[in-house]
C-alpha cells in the first residue's frame, strides 16, 4: 500500500513489509522520441515506468536507504546464483556442459 501526498509518498519497506519509509514518487509519463533522417523527422512515443526516490532509512527494521532503494529499482528482487550452481543443474538435467565439434 503506497499513500500519495504531491509527489510525496510513504512506501512499504520491502524487508519488514510496514509502510514506514518516506520517497518521493514519479509516477509514469509518455515520452517524445524525435528521429530525423534526410527526408523528414518522425517522432514516436514510449511509456517511461513509474519511479521511486527513497528519502531515508526504514525506522521499524533499521534498513539502509540505499538497500531500499536497490530493492525498488529491481536489484534485490532476484536471488543471484553462483557459476558452480548452474553448472550443476545443467548435469543434473543433462545437458552437455562442453561444446564439441
Amino acid at each position: 500500500m503506497v499513500t500519495y501526498i504531491t509527489g510525496k509518498a510513504t512506501v512499504e519497506c520491502p524487508f519488514c513489509k510496514k509502510v514506514a519509509v518516506q520517497a518521493f514518487y514519479k509516477p509514469s509519463f509518455k515520452q517524445a522520441k524525435t528521429s530525423r533522417i534526410s527526408a523528414g523527422a518522425k517522432t514516436t512515443f514510449h511509456r517511461v515506468g513509474e519511479k521511486y526516490f527513497i528519502q531515508g532509512d526504514c525506522p521499524n527494521c533499521g534498513a539502509k536507504n540505499k538497500d531500499i532503494q536497490g530493492w525498488y529499482d529491481g536489484k534485490g528482487k532476484k536471488k543471484e546464483v553462483s557459476h558452480e550452481e548452474r553448472l550443476r543443474r545443467i548435469k543434473e538435467a543433462g545437458l552437455p556442459t562442453v561444446i564439441e565439434s
